[in-house]
């Protein structure tokens, strides 16, 4: 148990670990996106504004002593400084035009700014533009716009490639640097893990030894019990109070022998007692124990075992698995109710479903049944002599055995214990 609850404790924290670097890296790829885009659109702004063209003295410095050239403050104004675009930006932005009519046809490729693409490229890349109907977007790693003037359509595409290369660069390096965390987190869990469950490991062996010394012992003033009340019966003859001691000495007794059988399922980490045997038959010679006391019950008790089925585990356990699920269903089917217990392959597993009826039951998943000295109704587990411990022993075993065991309630008149192996 202490090592599942390890198991899950990595996993959980390395799972967390992940969605934290997962959503970092994300969030930076996405902010570098963003930022790409945005700085190719401002581009694009000043592009289409001065027909594909950079005003030619729009950032450069003036001499001291020189006349004043032709400027544009209200333009240099409105883009300087927005989105990284700097006085360096015209020199170092790569793009190239392609003017077309209404029909397609190219009439003037501008490939001046720009030397990896050739004039037959450029038109070929703006009628695949033109042809898709958008107006903007990436073609490849360009970032275009359609422009529109004079029955004509301007064209415009700056090159990305650097700054795709620096996206694809922070996403490879941003991975690398994550797995290498995350390598480092789990050896760090996993080293860390072993000092902070080893008190609980240590509390819980302690509670386990508890259990098991305490069931050792409670048998043999039990058993003395038992034996002078059998002598009390011997010289005085049997009455109530004789019966009463019987019947709780034997309540006791059982308890104290599940409590065994469920610290030593507990402890159990390999399958040394693991056999190949006939299951149909271990399944039917169980059943048969409890045809009797149904009738006597006045409770229709169904069997479908299929017959031939062999399996590897645990006869002794699983033969206790299935005797603790039929005396769950003859203890708390309701009166003159109904069981059934059906054996059957499904596929390469085979599953065992014990099923009755009950007077009420809250629908759905009983999944809280299987804890251990959980009780629905605790006068009526008085009165059956019910524990809580004997479904915790059938899902032990079925774990121990790398099973599944399910309780459901499909209409709240009736429970089905579902184990699957």
């Amino acid at each position: 148990m202490i090592e599942k609850l390890r198991r899950n404790f990595i996993i959980v924290a390395m799972c967390s670990t992940f969605a934290v670097l997962a959503i970092i890296e994300g969030s930076l790829c996405m902010a570098s996106y963003y930022n790409m885009v945005q700085h190719s659109e401002t581009i694009l702004d000043m592009l289409s504004e001065n027909d594909a063209s950079f005003p030619a003295d729009l950032f450069r410095r003036q001499d001291p002593g020189t006349p004043p050239r032709e400027t544009r403050p209200d333009t240099r104004d409105k883009y300087f400084g927005k989105n990284g675009f700097t006085q360096e930006t015209p020199y170092e932005t790569r793009f190239f035009s392609v003017r077309m009519n209404q029909s397609g046809e190219v009439l003037t490729v501008d490939t001046g700014r720009i030397a990896a693409v050739a004039t037959g490229d450029a038109s070929d890349y703006a009628r695949e533009v033109f042809n898709s109907g958008k107006t903007g977007g990436f073609y490849q790693k360009y970032r275009y716009r359609v422009t529109g003037k004079s029955g004509t359509y301007m064209i415009i595409f700056v090159d990305c490639t650097r700054e795709w290369s620096n996206l694809i660069g922070l996403v490879k390096n941003g991975s690398l640097i994550s797995a290498l965390g995350l390598s480092a987190v789990f050896l760090l869990v996993l080293f860390f893990s072993k000092k902070v469950f080893r008190p609980v490991e240590e509390s819980v062996l302690r509670q386990k030894r508890f259990i098991t010394d305490a069931s050792h012992e409670l048998k043999t003033p039990l058993t003395i019990v038992s034996a002078n009340v059998e002598i009390l019966e011997m010289e005085n003859g049997s009455n109530q109070w004789t019966k009463s001691i019987h019947n709780q000495v034997e309540r006791l007794t059982s308890l104290t022998n599940q409590l065994v059988t469920l610290s030593r399922l507990d402890e159990m980490n390999q399958r040394q007692d693991f056999s190949k045997f006939p299951l149909s038959d271990a399944v039917r010679e169980v059943a048969e124990g409890f045809a009797a006391p149904a009738r006597a019950q006045r409770k229709t008790f169904w069997t479908d075992i299929e017959e031939g089925i062999s399996y590897f585990g645990d006869e002794k356990l699983l033969r206790q698995s299935i005797s603790l699920l039929l005396d769950n269903a003859l203890k708390y089917s309701d009166e003159e109710g109904q069981i059934d217990l059906s054996l059957r392959r499904r596929g390469k597993r085979i599953q065992l479903v014990v099923w009755n009826t009950v007077e009420t039951m809250e629908k759905g998943n009983q999944e809280k049944l299987f804890e251990r000295f959980y009780r629905p109704d605790s006068s009526r587990s008085s009165a059956t002599g019910g524990s809580g411990i004997g479904l915790s022993i059938v899902k032990s075993t079925v774990l121990l055995h790398g099973g599944r065991a399910e309780a459901f309630s499909d209409d709240g008149k009736s429970i089905r214990f579902t184990i699957t192996l």
